[in-house]
């Protein structure tokens, strides 16, 4: 049989358990670790919404307890958790040579001091739905119940490392064959006409003050993402998907374009006598 590993702690918050409310974020969780799941809280209106994850759970001889609005929100700290709330085990962090080394898609994000829950709660969707490896979260950065509530799920598709040392991480990324890339209003190279390698770290900064510039002078590859000029910049989600969204393009084109190649001539046959 095999046995999910699970953390002692949750290596963000300290804890062995996080709560998750929202109900795309919840059902997410039932699909991926249901073992995981400790505790359900669910307002009664939700409950057949929710019918087909609490019938499971009761199988399992798992209650859920009805709550009261007022009650979630305390017991969230949030007025947006949709009726639902799970308490689940803290899912175990991937090491870097984990991560480095899982199967699958080769991009990688690296969220140097992206602070807002909202942000990363949609970089962490855009991530799954372009089939990201993973996301490597700097200091100041962390999963909270509403940046997964916000991820509609993708929290559970992508996996997710800390660092406290982003020199020690990137070169290590570099090492394994990725290439850094970084956006900036200023490159000279436009996005839409830059070939992105298949292994690639997009560099993504702070809110107000973009990557460090430390972190910015490690970037492999600078690009901007062309617009109007009306404003200076994207949000760093928005930029996030749109960088995203062109690997996603471009790896598509190359494998169209492999399968399409013609086949070989034939060689002409000789002449019927």
């Amino acid at each position: 049989m095999n046995r999910t590993r699970r953390p002692a702690q949750d290596p963000q918050s300290g804890l062995s358990e996080t709560k998750i409310c929202g109900l795309h974020a919840c059902r997410a969780v039932f699909l991926s670790r249901p073992t995981d799941i400790l505790r359900v809280y669910v307002r009664e209106d939700r409950v057949g919404a929710l019918g087909d994850v609490l019938s499971s759970l009761a199988k399992e001889r798992r209650s859920y307890k009805l709550s009261a609005n007022e009650d979630l929100e305390r017991l969230t700290d949030s007025t947006h958790h949709e009726g639902v709330c799970f308490v689940v085990r803290a899912k175990r962090e991937p090491t870097l040579d984990e991560l480095l080394r899982t199967p699958g898609a080769q991009c990688l994000l690296a969220l140097t001091d992206v602070a807002n829950p909202h942000n990363v709660g949609a970089i962490l969707r855009t991530a799954a739905h372009f089939g990201a490896r993973g996301v490597i979260l700097g200091e100041g950065a962390r999963v909270t119940p509403a940046a997964m509530r916000t991820a509609q799920g993708g929290a559970e598709a992508v996996a997710v490392h800390s660092t406290n040392d982003w020199n020690a991480t990137l070169l290590a990324c570099r090492a394994a064959g990725y290439t850094l890339c970084a956006t900036s209003s200023h490159a000279p190279n436009s996005l839409y006409e830059t070939s992105l390698p298949a292994k690639l770290v997009v560099l993504v900064g702070s809110e107000a003050q973009g990557l460090p510039p430390e972190v910015q002078e490690l970037a492999d590859l600078m690009v901007a993402v062309p617009g109007t000029g009306r404003v200076e910049s994207l949000n760093v989600a928005a930029a996030t998907a749109v960088v995203l969204g062109e690997l996603w393009r471009q790896q598509r084109q190359s494998k169209t374009v492999a399968t399409a190649q013609p086949p070989a001539a034939r060689p002409a046959r000789p002449p019927a006598k």
